[in-house]
């Protein structure tokens, strides 16, 4: 098995299912009233157990849930990370920053304590809970205190915020005219929850297919969220990847860290074909293979997030029973794509590893 193994880059611990917003379409349908939450030693011993494991884990990403809900205990695992070695980033919503003062005040302590990069989530549905100018007062005070930013923009037909009022804020003017080093803004495919919004969110416009090619041509890959991270959600379940639909795909769960080691959960799953063909050629193609095997007409999923395409393939029975039946016909062709595919993800990942180490 170890011929097969890619060795993870990032620890990435799911803290809290708790946070200030609702949002509708939430895929872990976090809110003010869950309370589920990792300790701060279960935090540390994860961070322990991941280092010791794998010399190539360079990354902690802390997310949630809202992960600044943790209040000190944030400071502390990135303090204890940090020391450690690792580069740290944390995922928000940025309720936080209620004005400029605020912002900076916080930050200032978690960047004393290590943190290296900050990304704040927003669009229509977080702006239900957390002001528009949170997220501006967040970005500046990030960047001046040169923390690597991004922001993650919801996109879709509904959307009447859109990238491009970030771009064309004032307050920004000086940090984007300038291609600022630290600032990335990015727009993301805004994945239905709600059956209400389904049908609405699943088709897009002719005018955002323009905004959005590059999202919308991801569903033709293969799933590189896999075998990158080893990824804990709040209830110490290990997960296989931190997609959307993570939550709803028992499948993706692979065991508890508070009764098995991280490390033989981790590479466990490399035993798994279905997996390694997921890594390899996506699921759109293997959505393809079960309706051929089942004489039905192909769906059309150029409009679908690649991660609504594998949900349809892990919530229909008839499909999970083809492929039990079937993967013999292509598992000596998906093995040898993925076994060149992981020599080039282990050159890629050496280089970025020796890079790291430089800048340590």
């Amino acid at each position: 098995m170890n011929e097969l193994i890619i060795p993870p880059t990032q620890l990435s611990l799911l803290v809290t299912n708790k946070c200030t917003a609702a949002c509708q379409n939430c895929c872990f349908q976090c809110n003010p009233k869950n309370k589920d939450r990792l300790s701060l030693d279960k935090m540390k011993q994860y961070v322990d157990q991941a280092v010791d494991a794998y010399s190539t884990i360079q990354l902690l990403v802390i997310t949630g849930g809202e992960c600044f809900t943790l209040g000190t205990d944030l400071n502390k695992i990135i303090k204890y990370s940090s020391d450690k070695g690792l580069f740290i980033r944390v995922v928000t919503n940025g309720y936080w920053a209620k004005s400029p003062e605020k912002a900076r005040i916080i930050l200032e302590k978690l960047v004393e304590a290590g943190l290296n990069e900050i990304n704040f989530s927003t669009g229509d549905e977080h702006q239900m809970w957390v002001p528009y100018d949170n997220i501006i007062h967040g970005i500046i005070s990030a960047l001046e205190l040169n923390l690597t930013t991004a922001v993650n923009v919801e996109s879709s037909k509904l959307s009447e915020f859109s990238i491009n009022q970030l771009k064309s804020d004032c307050r920004l003017e000086k940090y984007i005219h300038f291609l600022h080093k630290k600032l990335f803004l990015l727009g993301g495919v805004w994945m239905p929850f709600n059956k209400s919004t389904e049908e609405e969110l699943n088709t897009f416009g002719e005018e955002r297919k323009k905004e959005l090619p590059i999202l919308l041509q991801q569903n033709k890959s293969r799933c590189s969220s896999l075998f990158n991270s080893i990824s804990i959600d709040p209830f110490h379940q290990v997960i296989a990847c931190c997609g959307l639909t993570v939550g709803y795909i028992p499948y993706l769960r692979m065991g508890l860290a508070k009764k098995y080691p991280l490390k033989f959960l981790y590479e466990y799953q490399f035993q798994d074909f279905l997996k390694i063909w997921l890594f390899t050629e996506g699921p759109e193609k293997i959505l393809a293979f079960c309706r051929i095997k089942l004489n039905l007409p192909p769906i059309e999923t150029t409009k679908w997030h690649i991660c609504q395409i594998c949900i349809e393939i892990f919530r229909n029975e008839q499909y999970i029973l083809i492929l039990q039946q079937n993967y013999g016909e292509v598992f000596q062709s998906v093995l040898l794509k993925y076994s060149l595919l992981r020599e080039k993800y282990l050159k890629i990942k050496q280089l970025k590893i020796k890079d790291h180490e430089k800048k340590r």
